[in-house]
C-alpha cells in the first residue's frame, strides 16, 4: 500500500500521512518507512508521528521526510541528516519541512561538489530561522524546496573566505 491511501475503517476519512505511516511502521509492512525510520535514529533524530514535544531532534513533517527520501535515496538522505545535525545540533527549526525540503535540492544539486565541512562551518554561522524567514520571503518561485534552497546557497557562498563558491545550477 502507498503511504497516502488509507482511509479511516468506519468513516471512509483519509488518515492524516502521519497516522497512516505511523500505522504502517507499527504493522512492519512498509519498507520505505522502515528504512527512513531506521535512517532517522542512526542519525540522532525522531521521527514524530503523533504528539509532538518540542524536544531538539525532532522531525515533524511526514511528508517533507518523505519526499527529501525519495528525492536523494538512501545514502544521501543520510547525509542530509548528518549535514543538519552537525551544522545546527538538532535545533528544534533546523528540520522543519521548509529546511528539509531546502535542504534536499540543495543537496540533490550540489552532492558532488559539495565539502561537508565546509558546509558545516559556513552553514553553522547562520541561524536556521534567518533561512526560513528569508525563504518564506521569496515570492519569485512557488516552489518551496526552490526557495530555501536559495537561501541555502547564498549563505554558503557568502560565507566563503577565498574558498570555492559553487555556482547557481537551480532549474526554474
Amino acid at each position: 500500500m502507498c503511504l497516502c491511501e488509507h482511509y479511516l475503517d468506519q468513516s471512509k476519512g483519509r488518515l492524516r500521512l502521519s497516522h497512516a505511516t505511523k500505522a504502517l511502521l507499527e504493522s512492519g509492512t512498509d519498507a520505505e518507512a522502515l528504512e527512513i525510520k531506521r535512517l532517522v535514529e542512526a542519525a540522532g533524530f525522531v521521527w514524530v508521528l503523533d504528539k509532538k514535544s518540542g524536544d531538539a531532534y525532532e522531525i515533524l513533517s511526514t511528508r517533507a521526510i518523505i519526499n527529501a527520501y525519495r528525492l536523494l535515496g538512501g545514502a544521501a538522505f543520510s547525509r542530509l541528516l548528518v549535514l543538519l545535525d552537525s551544522t545546527w545540533h538538532g535545533a528544534s527549526i533546523s528540520p522543519r519541512a521548509s529546511m528539509l525540503s531546502g535542504m534536499a535540492l540543495f543537496l540533490k544539486t550540489y552532492e558532488t561538489e559539495l565539502d561537508d565541512r565546509s558546509f558545516i562551518k559556513q552553514l553553522s554561522a547562520v541561524d536556521p530561522e534567518e533561512i526560513i524567514r528569508r525563504g518564506k520571503m521569496d515570492f519569485s518561485t512557488n516552489k518551496a524546496s526552490l526557495r530555501f534552497a536559495r537561501v541555502i546557497l547564498e549563505k554558503y557562498n557568502s560565507q566563503q573566505r577565498g574558498g570555492r563558491k559553487l555556482p547557481y545550477r537551480f532549474k526554474g
